[in-house]
């Protein structure tokens, strides 16, 4: 591996770790923004489904974010499998690759890794998935523990309605987490073509996570 590609996957781990540190424990941490905003109103939402008689509504929607979930989960083991053939025909596929222009004479073996970095990452995109769908379980569990609609206003109901959304709010960090990731291996796939381009694409990548996160006009929406 040359020292480029060396300095470009340094680069990577600073992106991709990096911000994950800055978003848990890092300066971002006391920042508000869209992860925040939606918490809050998941939190107003169990306290209005707490006050609700009839709660089929709120059990469609935990159903579409526990299949959003599967989805995601099913979708990563996929690209793993793919990546997996790709790796088996690793000759073939660098052979019919560099014959394109833009793609730089690159040894075997640094072909066999980019796959492999490429793998890990959907590996790890598919255990936050799937996290994320087994607490949609979860709260499917919490959800229907619910007190009655007669008990709203007891402590006891205003804490188990706190606990839910907390609960939902642990799913949808980690259905994020794993989003960011497949974020970060669009941005590998083009270490295929030049180490310089990769490290640009982390960058890039970790602007858009950035600005959805604290510039976007969804942010502003949700939380006005």
């Amino acid at each position: 591996m040359s020292l480029i590609d060396i300095l470009a996957f340094a680069w990577f781990c600073l992106c991709y770790f990096g911000y994950a540190w800055a978003v848990r424990h890092g300066p971002l941490k006391s920042r508000r923004g869209l992860v925040a905003a939606v918490n809050d109103r998941r939190a107003q939402w169990m306290e209005t489904a707490l006050r609700r008689d009839i709660r089929i509504m709120d059990a469609q929607l935990i159903t579409s974010l526990s299949s959003g979930n599967a989805f995601f989960a099913s979708t990563s083991v996929l690209v793993l499998g793919g990546l997996a053939a790709m790796l088996g025909a690793v000759d073939n596929v660098k052979t019919r690759l560099e014959q394109l222009p833009f793609i730089a004479d690159t040894p075997l073996v640094l072909w066999e890794f980019k796959i492999l970095f490429l793998m890990m990452l959907m590996i790890l995109s598919f255990f936050s998935f799937a996290w994320a769908f087994r607490l949609t379980h979860y709260v499917g569990t919490m959800f229907g523990a619910l007190p009655l609609q007669s008990e709203a206003n007891t402590e006891k109901a205003q804490i188990h309605a706190r606990k839910t959304a907390e609960l939902v709010a642990l799913s949808g960090r980690h259905l994020n987490s794993g989003l960011r990731t497949i974020y970060f291996a669009i941005a590998g796939l083009t270490w295929f073509v030049s180490p310089i381009l990769f490290a640009a694409a982390c960058a890039l990548v970790t602007f858009i996570v950035y600005r959805r996160e604290y510039l976007s006009e969804a942010f502003s929406v949700i939380d006005r």
